[in-house]
């Protein structure tokens, strides 16, 4: 006999709901325990695997440096533009998500919040930048940090599926009816994780497991019953998500356009490869064995730029480069400033209250 589907019905609060961000015990960790001695040498690991991979690459520096200095400033500049105007249409996006998970909150707070998420992703690996944003929802808009953690998988999910369906019809229009085989793997991988989140989800909506979870302490199920109710929940109102997340990555698209333009190469792609192109880079971001996916993201830009636009190695890595100046080098500079502005006006003692009496 079937089980029914469970309900998805409101979970009375539960003080383990008030906890930040997810350390080894199932609560959440402040910022301090994000950034510490074992990110730095991670950080400087991937620095030195990317620094000689570099020197080893036969790449000519010297041309490459020299199509940088000689881009249109005046493009570059609404490269830049167009990459921080989609954080507005990211952050309405998650603010719609909120509101469908029971959690609505004004618009412009959740801006630095997310771009903070950005910035911590590009300087920590394992997209601990997600979980930083669930604490800073908690910590400053007072969203259960369970249940902002749910909207933001909702919303990783959505960008992967959009992503992937856009990057299949940029690629049959391409290639028509035989990709290259650079793109195979990028695709499969995608495709995969698509499924598995998709599967995941009518998992959890259907309220699988639901026996066993009530085995565990009451607190633990509280925080997954929240996470639950948020992920799910956040999927409500598909027509607005979906041309939402369509247009963020059209913006990726366009800003690698003008980065293009900016160096001269603009005859030499059309309008679906460089949205091939600019998805590519963005699907190597979601790796989270790197930071930012620095090294991945910039190998994977220059391979497809040779393989698909059949542009040359040295014009494509100046391109790889100044457009990763803009969705990584920009976002570390801009996004520290807002870490140590937001951080500046966290009281230490709201941070020390929610730690509890961790050492």
């Amino acid at each position: 006999m079937q089980n029914p589907m469970v309900p998805l019905v409101p979970v009375s609060p539960s003080p383990a709901l008030m906890q930040p961000a997810v350390d080894a015990g199932g609560a959440m960790t402040p910022p301090s325990r994000l950034l510490n001695r074992r990110t730095a040498l991670s950080l400087v690991a991937v620095a030195i695997i990317v620094g000689v991979a570099l020197w080893r690459a036969p790449i000519n520096w010297a041309d490459a440096w020299t199509r940088i200095r000689n881009a249109k400033l005046g493009l570059y500049l609404a490269a830049i533009a167009v990459y921080y105007a989609s954080f507005l249409v990211r952050t309405w996006r998650w603010k719609l998500l909120l509101r469908n998970a029971g959690e609505d909150r004004p618009t412009l707070p959740l801006v630095p919040i997310l771009m903070v998420s950005f910035f911590v992703n590009c300087v920590v690996p394992a997209k601990m930048g997600d979980i930083y944003r669930a604490y800073l929802a908690r910590l400053r808009e007072r969203v259960p940090a369970a249940r902002a953690l749910g909207t933001i998988i909702a919303e990783r999910l959505l960008d992967l599926v959009v992503l992937m369906t856009l990057l299949l019809v940029a690629g049959a229009i391409v290639f028509h009816d035989r990709a290259p085989g650079v793109l195979i793997p990028y695709v499969i991988a995608g495709v995969t994780v698509c499924a598995a989140g998709i599967a995941a989800i009518g998992v959890m909506r259907a309220g699988r497991g639901q026996r066993i979870l009530r085995l565990l302490p009451e607190a633990v199920f509280h925080r997954y019953e929240s996470f639950r109710m948020g992920t799910v929940h956040s999927f409500r109102n598909l027509p607005v998500l979906l041309p939402l997340t369509a247009l963020v990555w059209g913006m990726e698209s366009a800003r690698l356009a003008l980065v293009v333009y900016a160096l001269g190469d603009g005859a030499s792609l059309g309008a679906a490869q460089l949205l091939l192109i600019a998805l590519v880079a963005a699907l190597l971001t979601t790796v989270p064995f790197l930071p930012g996916g620095l090294g991945l993201v910039e190998a994977g830009m220059v391979g497809v730029l040779v393989s698909v636009g059949g542009i040359g190695r040295n014009a494509a890595l100046s391109i790889a480069l100044l457009d990763r100046s803009i969705s990584y080098g920009s976002v570390v500079a801009v996004g520290a400033v807002v870490f140590a502005v937001l951080h500046v006006r966290v009281p230490r003692r709201a941070d020390e209250a929610l730690t509890g009496a961790a050492p």
